[in-house]
């Protein structure tokens, strides 16, 4: 936007919070004015960031008019949802699935996680229209996971709770938050890296106290017996490596015609990132995946010229420490502070990674 106004001639000031823009603009005349802009924080649309990023690209090179950029804008803001709520509730519940498969989960966790991922996912989209609901999504989440999961173990004779639960509420696990947050504060933007932390270990107390709450409302009832996953053959996790990324990219509501590399560059950065654990380490091998996905995220943004989050969301989600963070509340509800506190200093350690490799590229 700074780029827009100096193309315009205008000398204007912004700075974005997650829930508010202020907009300072000086006019011709030495006169100014500021602007407060409320805002809601919303899912990622890719497809809505590829048009207002062409807006923004033709008002700046003068081939389209401001007054023909807002109502382009317009447009944008107003594009229908192409996948609608029950592809998004399939692809919650397939990346539940591939989650599971993941986290070293055998054929019973991933059948049950797809089940669970699919309940939540109805959840969550019954929720964005609901403001009331809203509020309780996350809490609700871990409670209906947690006891889907539990009730799903005696249903089938055992199975995972702790892989099923994690796996059916992985999409909502604010990872993507926290690394954009140790971004923000990384590259001194204090104010809202601050504001999306906290957020995050918001979100991440949520959905652990929904979670302790349904284990707890299960070990009354006495059902859920959790056993040790037997997990599935070597081939079945480069099967949920190719169906994970598609999955994401639907949710992140990628164009179709951008899913095949989309699934490309995150499963390159997925197996970067197995690359560089074992080498370095789970905490700081992350940040080889972060430097192979930001690398090949630019080098296709710049060549399509596209706006690089357009390749890059989807990619990072398979990369980010919610699921550390998520272990990390656990522990605390659990009472385990040493056990909290050493998941939590984790979780930063693998954002931190993560986003010290995306600066690099």
């Amino acid at each position: 936007m700074g780029t827009v106004a100096a193309g315009l001639g205008l000398e204007a000031e912004f700075f974005a919070m997650p829930t508010s823009v202020f907009v300072a603009v000086t006019r011709a005349d030495g006169t100014s004015a500021t602007t407060l802009l409320r805002t809601q924080p919303s899912d990622v649309n890719a497809e809505r960031l590829v048009r207002l990023d062409d807006v923004l690209e033709r008002v700046h090179t003068g081939s389209m008019t401001p007054a023909a950029g807002r109502a382009a804008v317009r447009d944008a803001v107003a594009l229908a949802d192409r996948y609608g709520p029950t592809a998004t509730a399939v692809s919650i519940a397939l990346s539940s699935a591939c989650v599971a498969s993941f986290f070293g989960g055998g054929l019973k966790e991933v059948w049950a996680a797809l089940a669970v991922g699919f309940v939540v996912g109805g959840l969550a989209i019954v929720s964005a229209s609901r403001r009331e609901l809203g509020r309780l999504i996350d809490f609700a989440s871990g409670l209906v996971a947690v006891l889907g999961a539990s009730v799903l173990s005696w249903a089938a004779g055992g199975l995972s709770v702790e892989v099923v639960t994690l796996a059916g509420v992985i999409i909502l696990l604010p990872g993507l938050s926290l690394t954009i947050a140790i971004n923000e504060l990384a590259t001194r933007h204090l104010a809202s890296g601050g504001a999306r932390l906290v957020g995050a270990i918001a979100v991440l107390v949520s959905i652990g106290f929904g979670v302790a709450f349904g284990g707890r409302v299960a070990g009354l009832l006495e059902i859920g017996v959790s056993v040790p996953p037997m997990a599935l053959p070597e081939w079945a996790q480069y099967v949920a490596l190719a169906v994970a990324p598609v999955s994401l990219g639907v949710l992140f509501r990628v164009p179709p015609r951008f899913l095949v590399v989309v699934t490309v560059i995150g499963a390159s950065a997925f197996l970067g990132a197995r690359f560089g654990a074992a080498i370095l380490g789970p905490e700081l091998g992350v940040s080889v995946g972060a430097l192979v996905l930001g690398c090949l995220s630019n080098l296709y943004c710049r060549l399509r010229n596209r706006p690089v989050a357009l390749v890059l969301m989807p990619g990072i989600i398979l990369l980010v420490p919610g699921s550390i963070g998520f272990r990390s509340i656990s522990s605390f509800v659990a009472a385990d502070a040493v056990g909290g506190v050493e998941a939590g200093f984790s979780a930063l350690l693998v954002a931190v990674s993560l986003v010290a490799g995306l600066l690099v590229a």
